[in-house]
């Protein structure tokens, strides 16, 4: 599999991410474009965009003629977050079990092997099409709008777990055994093991507040 290349903003997006998440930039501060410029050695365009990324994902705060700031995240709401994405994409994954093709799963399942020669985002690209496709497979309209809410509002903090935290191997063992219980259509195997990739995310939020708790800084 040919390495996908990171694009400016993206370097960036994922630099400020890294920060933010672990408090080095904490709640409250400033993000200038000029800063970013000036700190990264990158261009206006792709400071621009990283800062637009994060005020989508919710981290930053823009307000008009002062400019951007890190928004304060609360580790205990974010963790019901990933507690309720879990529940929420679990019951998902159960109504559209049967209907998420073998075809799409076996293709999901080659982009993982071997997980040795992985990059952090060849790994991540797989996990957003695994989540896509128990999505798109769930009948129920209103769960899939709900699950969809929840992929947006904690996709930083999995971006962060990918590209950062964890090992890549072992994030993506994670992954490939995922598909490995759907494609032999163990029910049971494949919710706990999605339930346990989740939670996997909600320890890491946990993890760095605790970091941040006993340094006394800012955390998430």
């Amino acid at each position: 599999m040919k390495p996908k290349i990171q694009s400016a903003a993206e370097q960036v997006y994922n630099h400020l991410l890294d920060e933010i998440v672990k408090g080095t930039r904490p709640a409250g501060g400033k993000l200038s474009e000029e800063h970013i410029c000036a700190e990264l050695g990158v261009s206006r365009t792709p400071a621009r965009e990283a800062l637009m990324l994060l005020h989508r994902d919710g981290l930053v705060e823009r307000f008009p003629r002062r400019g951007c700031f890190v928004k304060s995240q609360d580790p205990a709401e974010i963790a019901e977050l990933f507690e309720c994405r879990a529940w929420l994409e679990c019951l998902a994954l159960e109504q559209g079990f049967e209907l998420i093709p073998d075809a799409a799963l076996a293709k999901l399942e080659q982009a993982l092997t071997p997980v040795g020669k992985l990059t952090r985002a060849a790994s991540l690209k797989v996990d957003d099409q695994l989540h896509a496709l128990i999505l798109e497979s769930c009948p129920n309209r209103h769960l899939r709008e709900m699950v969809g809410q929840m992929l947006l509002r904690t996709h930083p903090f999995r971006v962060w777990r990918t590209q950062v935290d964890a090992p890549v191997e072992a994030i993506s063992r994670e992954r490939l055994a995922i598909i490995r219980a759907i494609r032999r259509r163990d029910r049971v195997a494949a919710a706990r093991l999605l339930r346990e990739h989740i939670f996997g995310g909600r320890e890491m939020i946990l993890k760095i507040a605790a970091q941040q708790a006993a340094a006394g800084g800012a955390g998430v």
